[in-house]
């Protein structure tokens, strides 16, 4: 997964932006609350002063210092108020109004009136109350980020848990403790997977004892036959039962691959040994079968491919018109072709398990389960198999990963 697509990323910079923004907020709230301070002061410092001012008498400083406000004689710190307070003194002199700045040093506030005198102010700027606002939102912001990231954080073990789940795992575990929506989901998933469980418990065990009783009867039948004097009719009968119990396993071939559960080891093999494979086990006369196979490696499970091979033929030969079938390759391809009607539907249709049982399936010829087990085969093996109409011939082509 991309960064930029994970949540915790959209979560995280989501609360970046409240926390700049808050910032700022804060910020101008601070500026606003001082600057209204020092007009406050300026305004009582003026309020003392301007009476006398306007009378052209001297400045009542006493009734300054009666109110708390302290004369500054240190040179050096008149010089770093005045250079902090960019205050125009020369423009004071002749000036007709009573000038008053008002700046905050140190923590302190100072009145600077006319030209050189400086006050100290009674007033004080207390920072920790000032300050308790915007450490309780920074921190009631942290919080809820960490509230957040950590609710969140389950979702990483769900996904893992659900990856488990379909790879075929159903022994896990999701129950989670907690009530919020991720809680909730962790909990209705854990029942479905058990429910599923169950599902898959029963199937297994049916088939197992519907295969147990289907093949106890052909087993029975194929010692019968041992029994009979060697003759046509025995050899009918050997077909019969060899032909029912394939198609047993097939069924339980196509059950395990509608459930995922169909693991392939694979190996490399010689395509010339599959194919011999292949026509082993073929349900048809091996003279219906035209080979043009050219040395070539395959890494697959060589009898689950031969099998895949072995139906493709089949089905060849099966719907033909002339009941032949060829097989060729080349160094990247393997070719099944026959003459015979062309595929009522894509080839895609017939890899969807229930689609033999449609209407539409019905109501064509159709290729049988033979067709759905190949297709099947060649997607767990990584492959490509495509379907063409090349001089009124059917060709199945593999592209070998």
């Amino acid at each position: 997964m991309k960064w930029y697509n994970s949540l915790i990323t959209k979560i995280t910079l989501i609360f970046a932006l409240a926390f700049m923004g808050v910032g700022a907020i804060m910020y101008i709230i601070h500026t606003q609350v001082k600057e209204f301070e020092l007009q406050s002061i300026k305004m009582y410092t003026r309020a003392i002063l301007e009476p006398s001012h306007k009378r052209h008498q001297p400045l009542n400083l006493q009734s300054l210092k009666e109110s708390g406000y302290i004369l500054i004689k240190d040179k050096k710190l008149k010089q770093e108020i005045s250079k902090n307070s960019n205050f125009p003194f020369r423009r004071m002199k002749n000036s007709k109004h009573l000038i008053i700045k008002t700046i905050e040093y140190n923590s302190d506030i100072y009145a600077i009136i006319g030209r050189n005198l400086i006050f100290k102010t009674p007033n004080k700027r207390k920072i920790l109350p000032k300050i308790i606002l915007p450490i309780t939102a920074i921190i009631l912001i942290v919080f809820l980020y960490i509230a957040t990231i950590r609710s969140i954080l389950p979702l990483y073990s769900l996904r893992q848990k659900v990856k488990e789940f379909a790879d075929g795992n159903y022994n896990i575990d999701c129950k989670s403790t907690k009530k919020d929506e991720i809680g909730v989901l962790s909990n209705e998933f854990d029942n479905s997977v058990k429910k599923i469980k169950k599902l898959r418990d029963s199937r297994q065990l049916f088939l197992r004892n519907i295969m147990h009783e289907l093949k106890t009867p052909i087993t029975k039948g194929k010692l019968s036959c041992e029994m009979i004097e060697a003759s046509s009719y025995q050899k009918i009968l050997q077909n019969v039962f060899r032909r029912q119990e394939t198609l047993l396993d097939e069924f339980a071939r196509i059950e395990k691959l509608s459930a995922n559960e169909l693991n392939i080891n694979t190996q490399e093999y010689s395509l010339q040994d599959i194919v011999d494979f292949s026509l082993d086990i073929l349900n048809h006369n091996k003279h219906s079968i035209t080979c043009k196979i050219t040395p070539m490696s395959l890494h697959v499970d060589f009898e689950l491919f031969g099998t895949a091979l072995k139906n493709l033929l089949d089905n060849g030969i099966n719907y033909s018109d002339d009941k032949q079938v060829t097989i060729e390759s080349s160094s990247n391809q393997i070719i099944i072709s026959n003459s015979g009607k062309e595929l009522e539907f894509p080839l895609d249709n017939y890899a969807q398990p229930y689609f033999l049982n449609s209407k539409k399936a019905k109501s064509s010829r159709g290729l049988g389960f033979g067709l759905f087990i190949t297709l099947q085969i060649i997607r767990l093996h990584n492959m490509k198999i495509v379907y063409n109409r090349q001089n009124n011939r059917n060709v199945f082509i593999i592209y070998p990963s």
